[in-house]
């Protein structure tokens, strides 16, 4: 008798077979798919580090700005001898100037101010409301801030990560400054070893940041950025001898 069709051990080998192919075609695109998804996680976490690392160096090199940058050197006496005759014009202190770095366990915050608006005022006396800035971070909530100015005298910061998508979980920050005497500053010679008649020093100085962030979604998926960002402002203390 002959016999037609798949008998029932046929069935269940191409069964098997069937299904073996299945599961590897299901694997490859499973692991297709959570790669995929893993680089985007890695792009959209670099990208979203690097727009706030631009951010805080853009505000940073700011820092000390007063505006009216004449009122920080010596100027000579004009025109001597004539009606139209101006006395020197001494070099006064840069109320912008300060930059506070505070680190501490689990938080750093850093405050400068700088001019936004340039008029006579620049300078003189204080930082008006809207010139205070800064930087923020702490462990607890994970969110880079900048602080843009006062609101009925208290900081008002912004956020400029999204805890939803990035969690920042650390944040270091120095200013690391370097002092030299300025004596071109002064009409009369000074000293640039100190003591009497010292010369008035200006210090140079940088901040140096490195931020670290993670996914929200998916912890393996972490990134560093570090940074150095050059304070535009010098900051001049002392006063040339009389």
């Amino acid at each position: 008798m002959s016999q037609r069709g798949m008998g029932l051990v046929e069935l269940m080998v191409g069964i098997t077979v069937g299904l073996i192919v299945a599961a590897g075609a299901s694997l490859v695109a499973v692991n297709q798919i959570t790669e995929h998804r893993r680089l985007m996680l890695e792009t959209q976490i670099q990208q979203d580090l690097r727009t706030a690392a631009d951010l805080l160096q853009l505000d940073i090199r700011r820092a000390g700005f007063r505006g009216l940058v004449e009122r920080s050197v010596w100027a000579p006496p004009t025109a001597v001898g004539t009606t139209a005759e101006t006395a020197e014009a001494l070099a006064s202190a840069n109320t912008y100037a300060p930059l506070s770095v505070v680190s501490e366990q689990g938080a750093r915050i850093v405050t400068y101010t700088y001019a936004r608006i340039i008029d006579e005022q620049s300078g003189a006396p204080d930082p008006r409301s809207a010139e205070h800035f800064g930087v923020k971070w702490s462990a607890e909530g994970k969110t880079l801030y900048l602080r843009v100015g006062l609101v009925d005298g208290k900081d008002n910061w912004q956020p400029i990560t999204d805890p939803d998508t990035l969690l920042i979980t650390a944040f270091n920050i120095e200013l690391i400054e370097q002092t030299t005497p300025v004596p071109d500053f002064c009409e009369v010679p000074c000293s640039v070893a100190g003591g009497a008649n010292a010369c008035p020093t200006v210090a140079v100085r940088q901040v140096r940041f490195t931020i670290v962030g993670e996914a929200k979604h998916d912890a393996r998926v972490r990134r560093t950025l570090s940074g150095t960002e050059r304070v535009r402002a010098d900051q001049i203390t002392g006063a040339c001898p009389a």
